[in-house]
């Protein structure tokens, strides 16, 4: 959440999510300044902080979410106060004992000038009175110390010479420790140990980590909450309203919608595990002054310098985008692509900073990256239907097939009302006929016409593009599905899986046995153009133009 939440049972506000002075988290914390009450006891952090370790933490009037502490320092500081308490209560009794001994009848001590003794000094011999060390103590020739008791007063001289025997004891124990700290520092340095450095630097490197994930999420917070920038997100080339999953094919439709959201609340909340976000910045402007601004740089400045923002010496708070409805161009080199999908695959060019050590691959994010490294290691796991046996990818993959296929569940929902439909077909042509949504899709790079986008893309990835990810292992043939590098494979081994159920030939590919079953059924499906003759399949077709025709060839027109 962006501001603190309601105090909880009179407790204190709560910042979520914030910046912990102690520990560098950002996590859930309280205000350093604000009472809070736990066990019946008011208690205020930054006072705990100077009554125990005497700390006066700085910046504590500035933005809240910079003077917090988060849950788990408040534990460690609240121990660290008993622990406090504790050691002074410990001295004070100690002290208290020191001043009243009640050892040997003795109740009370007291300093007090008393008339010279002769009762003790006459038994003792005028060489007691002359010491070695008798020069460091206190002149007593006019003064002694008596004790009052139950039993006999004691001598000043006896006073004075137990004085003088502790401390030679103190002056001898002295000499000994500086004896030995000059040993110690005549000792070589030992150094450090190999594995203690490597922590440190982790702990270094981690925390620098921390830091600057911490400046960019604070400055993409800033300026999203500051200008008229579009976050989004996006699935092939459909693009989703950052705040409610609106789908959108038209980027003025989509700006035009994530105008009616107010960033401040919602912008916090809605991101998503710390990933970058993508945001359109055809428009940026600052919301706080009338000032037009196009470029994200220039608003970054104006931001901190007019209005007195907190922006921190990072970049690359975002993947930057201009959204048209035809071509796209790159924002950073101003190459054009016609899909989104291969301009967002072109960014990694330019953001691509987490690389896999095994294959090479580059990623935006660190956790795309450590996602990319589990598939290195990962067992394939297949998830069967228990009903029909198909094995399915994943879970999710299971619970859709069971739910469409089996139990005849809508589980694909119309993006402009509640409607739901058994599959995409369906839902696409209740937008065209309830909605008035134009479902042509055609292709820029050829004459082809779809009405689903996902089924124009595949179309530019199987023809244009090329993306033939599945390789024959016996020879250099690429395909674009699993399928048809299946029934290729037929072709080395000699299998015809493929029976036809009329008669008893068969066929190594699905599609010859398709064109074959035609000419059980009579079905003429290509035409000549020249004589107007139909046939069954496309072979004979071929066959008459060379036989009738003289080897005139022409694309084959169904009937």
């Amino acid at each position: 959440m962006a501001a603190p939440a309601a105090a909880a049972k009179g407790k204190g506000p709560i910042i979520d999510p914030a910046l912990c002075r102690c520990c560098r988290s950002i996590k859930k914390c309280r205000l350093l300044t604000t009472e809070y009450e736990w066990m019946g006891k008011k208690e205020i952090y930054s006072d705990m902080f100077m009554d125990c370790f005497g700390l006066l933490l700085s910046h504590l009037d500035g933005d809240s979410k910079d003077c917090c502490v988060c849950a788990t320092c408040v534990v460690r500081l609240r121990d660290a106060c008993a622990f406090r308490q504790q050691v002074l209560q410990s001295e004070e009794a100690f002290l208290s004992t020191k001043m009243h001994p009640k050892e040997d009848g003795i109740s009370k001590v007291e300093v007090k000038l008393e008339p010279p003794c002769t009762e003790d000094s006459d038994n003792m011999d005028d060489g007691d009175m002359h010491d070695d060390d008798s020069t460091d103590l206190p002149d007593t020739k006019d003064e002694k110390i008596q004790v009052k008791s139950d039993s006999e007063p004691i001598c000043e001289r006896t006073r004075a010479k137990d004085k003088v025997h502790v401390k030679r004891e103190i002056i001898h124990k002295m000499n000994k420790l500086r004896a030995k700290l000059d040993h110690m520092l005549d000792k070589p340095v030992k150094l450090k140990s190999p594995k203690k450095e490597t922590q440190k630097l982790k702990i270094k490197k981690k925390q620098q980590e921390l830091d600057h994930d911490y400046m960019v999420y604070n400055n993409a917070v800033t300026i999203v909450h500051n200008s008229y920038v579009c976050p989004f997100q996006n699935r092939i080339s459909i693009y989703y309203c950052f705040y409610c999953r609106d789908q959108f094919t038209n980027p003025v439709e989509l700006r035009e919608h994530t105008l009616t959201h107010n960033p401040i609340e919602l912008f916090q909340s809605t991101m998503e595990n710390r990933k970058i976000p993508k945001i359109d910045i055809t428009r940026i402007d600052c919301r706080l002054c009338n000032d037009k601004i196009d470029d994200l740089e220039t608003f970054k400045r104006h931001i901190s310098t007019v209005h007195d923002k907190t922006m921190y010496p990072v970049t690359n708070e975002f993947l930057k985008f201009k959204l048209t409805i035809d071509n796209l161009a790159c924002t950073e080199c101003n190459a054009v692509f016609p899909y989104f999908d291969v301009l967002k695959k072109h960014m990694i060019d330019h953001f691509g900073t987490f690389i896999c050590d095994v294959c090479g691959a580059c990623f935006l994010e660190r956790n795309s990256l450590r996602t990319h490294i589990k598939s290195h290691t990962k067992v394939e796991e297949s998830f069967p239907c228990e009903i029909c046996g198909k094995n399915l990818k994943s879970k999710y993959s299971r619970y859709l097939h069971v739910a469409t296929v089996h139990e005849k569940k809508p589980t694909v929902n119309c993006y402009k009302c509640e409607a739901s439909f058994l599959s995409y077909a369906l839902r696409n042509r209740h937008l065209i006929e309830v909605h008035g949504d134009k479902r042509t899709f055609a292709c820029k790079l050829c004459d082809k016409v779809y009405n689903r986008r996902k089924t124009l893309m595949e179309h530019n990835r199987r023809n244009h593009l090329k993306v033939y990810r599945h390789q024959c292992d016996l020879c250099d043939q690429r395909f674009y599905l699993p399928s048809r590098l299946k029934e290729h494979m037929a072709t080395h081994t000699g299998e015809r899986n493929f029976r036809c159920e009329f008669c008893d030939k068969s066929y190594p590919r699905l599609q010859s046995l398709q064109e074959h079953i035609r000419s059980h059924s009579n079905e003429r499906r290509y035409k000549c153009d020249v004589c107007n003759s139909t046939f069954t399949q496309n072979g004979s077709l071929k066959n008459h133009m060379k036989s009738h025709h003289g080897g005139y060839e022409l694309d084959a027109n169904f009937s």
